[in-house]
């Protein structure tokens, strides 16, 4: 089933109208991005086609996003657009493939410099659309961004977080330049409103299985 964001397999930039209810008209539109570009070095092959429920994780997300927002890619490596799973959705392309998350953050700002863009990683089953309208409801467009965190350690989740323009212009310039720190540690030392939120990561196989023999299916 094809996005109901856009064309099947088509790259380019996010219309300049779209928003969200719950974003006031003085602050930033905000834009998703499904990051599924990386590697899967430990997952072992391609972790965005892994299936919870006959679901790819990769749908998952999408539709996620989708439940909250208007305007929703999917950032891919310019050799992953054309593949059967990603060619189904929007996509921009990484400018600066390798580095990791960072490109696929820098391709948004890049595709449009005026939004906000709430990024998603698709190995997260188990958030559900009452966090992320939580989420985009508690956003402070003051801060460098508004992100999940662990509610036990308070530790930062920078892939299910919203980035406002001025951060992702920062991050943008060091991505380019190919030394760019990390999303979680250009973060780090910025000013944040953080959402305490239970997230769990699928890193490995093992994590999948556990998760699927847990019965959840968050959407």
């Amino acid at each position: 089933m094809a996005s109901r964001s856009g064309r099947r397999g088509w790259s380019g930039k996010p219309a300049a109208r779209a928003t969200t209810a719950m974003t006031a008209p003085a602050d930033a539109p905000i834009s998703g991005v499904v990051l599924a570009g990386g590697l899967s070095t430990r997952f072992g092959s391609d972790k965005a086609a892994a299936e919870i429920g006959g679901v790819s994780l990769l749908e998952r997300a999408v539709r996620l996003l989708e439940s909250v927002l208007d305007d929703v890619w999917v950032s891919v490596r310019p050799d992953q657009a054309s593949d059967a799973l990603r060619s189904r959705y929007r996509c921009l392309l990484d400018r600066h493939p390798g580095q990791g998350p960072a490109a696929g953050l820098e391709a948004a700002h890049a595709s449009a410099p005026g939004h906000a863009w709430l990024a998603l990683a698709c190995d997260q089953p188990s958030l559900s659309a009452a966090e992320l309208e939580r989420l985009v409801a508690e956003r402070d467009p003051k801060a460098a961004a508004t992100a999940c965190c662990d509610p036990s350690t308070g530790v930062l989740q920078p892939l299910c977080a919203i980035y406002e323009p001025a951060t992702l212009a920062g991050l943008a310039k060091e991505t380019a330049r190919g030394t760019g720190p990390s999303p979680r540690g250009y973060l780090e030392s910025r000013p944040l409103k953080l959402i305490p939120m239970h997230i769990t990561n699928i890193n490995s196989p093992d994590d999948l299985r556990k998760y699927q023999r847990s019965g959840a299916t968050t959407l």
